[in-house]
């Protein structure tokens, strides 16, 4: 699935977050927007998951132009989320967290956990997430809730994978984890959007880097060029 961000500005009052940024993400890529915080990163894909209107600009979904009144529109369209902060209920378990709003039900209307858990574990499986279906969210490590996001996605079809800083919450040992995940799905054919400020894992698993500042893309770059020899303004966003 190939995704086109056309122009997109959002403004709050006298702010103006992001300023006539355009992106392609293509089929299979690995996109990275690397940017000091409060460059206005998150907000971009707010827009893009429906969960803010865009003050101007259009998406497009495969060349056709989309508007998205919600975070279920976009899931239907097949884009993802996993926020920086998890939305999960800790005391539901894994499978009771996957199947809220998108309930598989069996006759009579009663929920249906075990399609719900057949899917996880087949899911969990492929990609190797090693995730109980049966395990309470709130005894398993901040790694493994990740996945649980990650999870609730793909058992939404996710297409495009949109993760929002996605290793601050995490220990380098899941870090290197979750950067392996990436290239699983990636290999799947999924697309992922990886936000973050953080420039060496951004160059670690980007087949593209798209720098944001003060709410505009000031320049791309390939991750395998040197810093010496990229353009200043590929410098513009703080590593640390």
């Amino acid at each position: 699935m190939k995704l086109e961000l056309k122009g997109i500005t959002k403004r709050f009052g006298s702010l103006v977050a992001n300023d006539h940024i355009d992106l392609v993400v293509e089929p299979g890529q690995v996109h990275c927007l690397l940017g000091e915080n409060g460059a206005g990163k998150s907000t971009l894909m707010n827009v893009l998951y429906g969960l803010y209107d865009p003050s101007d600009g259009e998406i497009l979904v495969d060349g056709k132009p989309v508007v998205f009144k919600g975070p279920g529109d976009a899931m239907a369209a097949g884009i993802g989320m996993v926020h920086q902060h998890f939305m999960l209920i800790p005391v539901f378990t894994v499978a009771e967290n996957v199947a809220l709003g998108n309930e598989a039900t069996k006759a009579a209307g009663f929920l249906n956990l075990d399609e719900t858990r057949r899917r996880i574990s087949e899911i969990s499986k492929q990609y190797g997430f090693h995730v109980d279906p049966d395990a309470l969210v709130e005894d398993l490590p901040v790694g493994v809730q990740q996945r649980v996001e990650i999870i609730k996605a793909l058992v939404r079809d996710a297409e495009v994978l949109i993760l929002d800083e996605p290793t601050a919450v995490l220990t380098p040992q899941e870090t290197d984890e979750l950067l392996d995940i990436i290239r699983q799905l990636k290999a799947a054919g999924k697309s992922i959007v990886f936000i973050s400020h953080k420039l060496r894992e951004v160059k670690e698993i980007s087949d593209i880097i798209t720098v944001i500042r003060r709410g505009k893309v000031v320049g791309s770059a390939d991750p395998s060029a040197s810093l010496r020899n990229s353009p200043r303004r590929w410098l513009a966003a703080r590593s640390v």
